[in-house]
């Protein structure tokens, strides 16, 4: 028999098997009537029953690459990546079609998208079985069901997140997001939830008074379950959740406590003892004068401990009648704009600061050849709690030496303002928040001034 066309058929295995069409002496396919060459080829041949062989082809074809399957209307596509040996190199199936041919022993791959748009990347089933890789298909669109109800898991959700918060919080503050996000993640998986589509109202309700340590303060609540709304926010912007939790979960109420600041005396008591400071070989312990002249920055401009051990007297520009100390504060956001603060120093201050011992070329408050202020707070930090054991001061530590300089800054008569600026907060509402008390006795001083002026008049 000469080579001719092909079609097929299944046999009883539901194998297509290849029939090739006999071709007459003259090289015309029999099979279409054609008997001289140069004569018209379908001369003989019965119109009808050329549509009908077509047909029937057509049939073999279709249900070759399709038969079952009909994968045009799936949004996750099996397809056959065939082998230079397999028979459909030799079948007429169109090029294009030829992938979808399932009756072979060739591996089937997948790719496409899920219903909810997440690709699948092009990949092995490693079957070569339509059934088993139908039934992995399966798997993988139950699987997304799953998730569109239950929502990811947890845990990828605040990974996620913090990373989406490194570029805009430096590493404490992000830390502190992490350790928050976690405390709710042990409390939700100990209700059994473990994905964000199971987080109700009712379970971070409870984990504010379950969830949270029972000796934490109010002000640290607040503080932490402001992180989980931020969170909550970014999971429902993101439809990790469906409904918007955080609009109907209610903020924790903090109790703001007042600040104290040191009494005169206490002041006077605390930097002679820094004088006197002794017991190392490097560090404050090393120069008492220069620890104390330290402590006497801070009193004199508000500036956090972290940036007082910073502090550069280099960088400082002559005013009218001060010194300006213009710097960055080391509490800020990660923003693109820079937020610069300024401090004023007297004369004096700035004279003794200069001809003290300086504890490095770096400035004259900072040790050591680390670039985080971090460790030398905690150091003055340290310095101080002894400092107050020694002189019976309770609760010694650097951050009343700022709540000093507002409160005296107050009691002098400077504006709210003006004070809320030099102390680099983010607005007036948060100065007015800790000394709220301390500007009812300005408040009442303003009187009292007042009242003796209109009397000598």
């Amino acid at each position: 028999m000469q080579r001719g066309l092909c079609a097929g058929k299944l046999n009883g295995d539901n194998a297509f098997v290849v029939i090739p069409i006999p071709r007459s002496s003259n090289g015309r396919t029999a099979a279409f009537g054609a008997v001289n060459r140069g004569s018209n080829p379908c001369r003989g041949a019965n119109h009808f029953k050329m549509l009908s062989l077509h047909g029937r082809i057509d049939s073999v074809y279709e249900y070759s690459y399709t038969g079952g399957v009909s994968q045009a209307t799936k949004s996750l596509i099996l397809y056959k990546r065939h082998l230079p040996t397999c028979l459909v190199h030799k079948s007429r199936i169109p090029r294009a079609k030829r992938r979808f041919w399932m009756d072979c022993d060739c591996p089937i791959w997948i790719h496409g998208r899920t219903p909810t748009g997440d690709l699948v990347p092009r990949q092995s089933t490693r079957f070569s079985d339509l059934k088993k890789a139908e039934a992995l298909r399966a798997s993988l669109m139950a699987q997304v069901q799953a998730d569109s109800i239950t929502g990811p898991p947890i845990s990828e959700c605040i990974e996620k997140y913090l990373a989406t918060r490194e570029q805009d919080l430096d590493t404490r503050t992000l830390a502190q997001h992490r350790l928050a996000l976690e405390r709710l993640q042990r409390f939700l998986e100990a209700q059994n939830v473990a994905h964000m589509g199971h987080v109700t109202v009712d379970h971070l309700e409870t984990f504010k008074t379950a969830g949270l340590p029972k000796g934490m303060r109010t002000t640290t609540k607040a503080t932490t379950f402001a992180k989980i709304r931020c969170f909550l926010r970014a999971a429902f912007r993101r439809g990790w959740i469906k409904e918007a939790l955080v609009d109907k979960v209610t903020t924790v109420k903090a109790v703001y406590e007042q600040k104290e600041p040191y009494t005169d005396e206490e002041v006077t008591a605390i930097l002679e003892h820094a004088a006197k400071l002794d017991g190392g070989t490097h560090g404050y312990a090393k120069q008492p004068g220069t620890f104390r002249l330290l402590l006497e920055l801070m009193l004199a401009t508000g500036l956090r401990v972290g940036d007082a051990v910073s502090f550069d007297p280099r960088t400082l520009t002559k005013g009218d009648t001060l010194w300006i100390y213009t710097y960055r504060p080391q509490k800020q956001r990660r923003t693109e704009k820079t937020k610069l603060l300024e401090a004023y120093l007297t004369d004096e201050l700035k004279k003794e600061i200069d001809e003290c011992n300086w504890l490095s070329a770096k400035g004259p408050f900072w040790y050591g050849t680390g670039g985080d202020p971090t460790p030398l707070a905690q150091a003055v930090y340290e310095r101080m709690q002894g400092i107050g054991e020694r002189a019976e001061i309770a609760d010694c530590r650097p951050h009343r030496l700022r709540d000093t300089f507002a409160v005296r800054a107050l009691l002098r008569g400077m504006q709210l303002e003006d004070v809320s600026r030099l102390l680099g907060h983010a607005s007036v509402k948060v100065t007015e928040t800790y000394y709220a008390k301390w500007i009812a006795t300005r408040k009442r001083r303003l009187e009292r001034l007042v009242a003796e002026a209109l009397i000598r008049t």
